[in-house]
């Protein structure tokens, strides 16, 4: 199995199907692609659910119900955590149960890469053996162990984290690259001489705003500060807005897919006011960030740091923000001609987008759970302003919280509207629960983008497959299905339509799902 330049997936998916597994059941998300792409060339069958607790749940039972190993195979983050539901029912009936989580590159692990945690840690309490598996050529002997100790005397589930770097080494590689260096705090936190003195050396000035600034209460502060001066603002996608009104020093979100206004990588001081250095900000290593630009962390002390800047009142960026400004819109119009032009297929996340942007007051809390109609609408709605009570998935990525964020929303906010931003495949996580909130009385507007399918992933299967893997998903009458659960349902098909019904639904006191069938296409 070692010839023929067989990566690291290919390698794990013919060992599988040595060992008598025919299928996996799966929830699809990038940190599978390799191992898809593996399993469908060797004969793996995939059973694609809608979560993963549903695809742990068929490994669990499929191993009591035959005393043979169920396995199941999902992606990263959160999306392993639930997975542990069915790890924990094997634990407790001993059933012989397979876990594989993808990962991040193990070469990043630690450095905060995309949904970065310590899988096997969680893991490992519920399961008889738990591992990393760490290099491509070790991973017959690791499943081998793993298999054995899911079916020995005393079986249960076993799991092993496959990070992406090793299901994509080549099995002869003698090793794999070797983690880039973390990078340190070049300033201590909150150090308002060191800042001072940063910035008036600086000449393109930027500051990255993250969750910590939401979460410390100095979100008011930091953009009177940065507005005196014309300091430019970014946000990591993911974190806690805190920019509650429109504003010419804010930029927009970086980190997302397809990237964002091209200003880190020119800015030679960046403070990192709350915001954690990892993959969305390119782990603040060249050529991400300038070699020689000065990295300050600093979250409350804005006040203060005015006050000692009390001297210098009229040190301002003006040309070097117009220029972050000029590069942001010409992003945002790339992005809405990209947009314009798939929408020639038929209704588009954009018309959800600019429904939304129509009806949305200063006070409106907006949820967005969902992959790809998420990335729309941080890059168009994210575009002057980022206020604390829009609320996201957070730096976990996961998706399926949206109903339970919507019923959270109005208890926190009872009297403001609440409007829900949902893909189909998140939106149906947990969609029973709408009859809670239907039940509790806790009202919202929910508007379903519906492609049929998990978007980004398909999108990326496409491109690197040729043919989606697991990754479509089939109709469903969600204004029948929300009628059944006790909520109103409507279906919009025209972009005047989705406008018209989100207006009704917001002064409707019950719960409302707007069902938008749209086009596929991602950002």
């Amino acid at each position: 199995m070692m010839n023929g330049g067989m990566n690291g997936a290919e390698l794990f998916a013919r060992a599988l199907r040595q060992h008598g597994v025919e299928w996996m059941a799966t929830l699809c998300g990038h940190g599978l692609d390799p191992l898809y792409a593996a399993a469908r060339a060797a004969g793996v069958r995939l059973i694609d659910t809608r979560n993963e607790q549903t695809a742990a749940y068929t490994a669990d039972a499929f191993a009591r119900l035959t005393r043979r190993v169920g396995v199941c195979a999902v992606s990263s983050g959160v999306a392993h955590v639930n997975a542990l539901a069915g790890a924990a029912n094997a634990w407790f009936d001993g059933a012989p149960m397979l876990l594989v989580s993808g990962a991040g590159a193990h070469a990043t692990a630690g450095m905060g890469h995309f949904q970065d945690m310590d899988q096997v840690a969680l893991a490992r309490p519920l399961c008889r053996y738990a591992r990393t598996v760490d290099a491509a050529g070790r991973i017959v002997e690791i499943l081998d162990e793993a298999l054995s100790a899911a079916g020995g005397d005393s079986p249960g589930p076993v799991h092993l984290t496959l990070p992406l770097d090793v299901q994509r080494a080549e099995v002869s590689a003698a090793e794999l690259a070797p983690a880039l260096p973390h990078p340190s705090p070049r300033v201590a936190a909150d150090d308002v001489e060191a800042a001072a003195a940063a910035l008036d050396a600086a000449r393109k000035p930027l500051v990255v705003a993250g969750s910590g600034v939401f979460r410390s209460g100095c979100a008011a502060a930091l953009l009177g500060f940065c507005e005196r001066h014309r300091i430019p603002v970014l946000t990591p996608i993911w974190d806690r807005g805190c920019v509650d009104r429109p504003s010419t020093v804010f930029l927009g979100v970086v980190g997302a897919a397809t990237g964002g206004p091209e200003v880190l990588a020119e800015a030679d001081c960046i403070l990192m006011a709350g915001a954690a250095v990892d993959y969305r900000v390119g782990y603040l290593q060249p050529p991400a960030i300038r070699s020689d630009a000065r990295v300050l962390f600093f979250e409350r002390s804005w006040d203060s740091l005015a006050e000692g800047w009390g001297k210098r009142p009229g040190l301002a960026w003006p040309e070097w923000l117009a220029e972050c400004v000029r590069r942001r819109d010409e992003f945002r119009s790339r992005v809405a001609a990209r947009a314009e032009e798939q929408a020639r297929k038929g209704l588009h996340a954009i018309d959800i987008v600019r429904a939304i942007e129509s009806v949305l007051t200063p006070d409106s809390v907006l949820l967005i759970d969902g992959g790809s109609v998420g990335q729309w609408a941080h890059q168009l709605l994210c575009s002057d302003r980022y206020p604390g009570h829009w609320l996201t998935c957070g730096r976990s990525a996961v998706v399926g919280w949206g109903i339970a964020g919507g019923m959270a929303a109005r208890l926190a906010h009872p009297d403001r509207p609440v409007i829900l931003l949902a893909g189909d495949g998140a939106f149906t996580f947990n969609v029973a629960d709408l009859e809670s909130a239907v039940r509790h009385r806790l009202p919202f507007v929910a508007v379903v983008a519906d492609d049929q399918a998990w978007g980004i992933t398909r999108a990326g299967h496409i491109q690197q497959f040729g043919e989606p893997i697991a990754s479509s998903l089939g109709p469903i009458a969600f204004r029948e299905l929300a009628r059944a659960l006790g909520a109103s349902g409507v279906q919009a098909t025209t972009p005047e339509a989705i406008a018209s019904e989100l207006r009704r639904a917001i002064e409707r006191p019950e719960v409302t799902v707007i069902h938008v069938p749209i086009a596929g296409g991602n950002p």
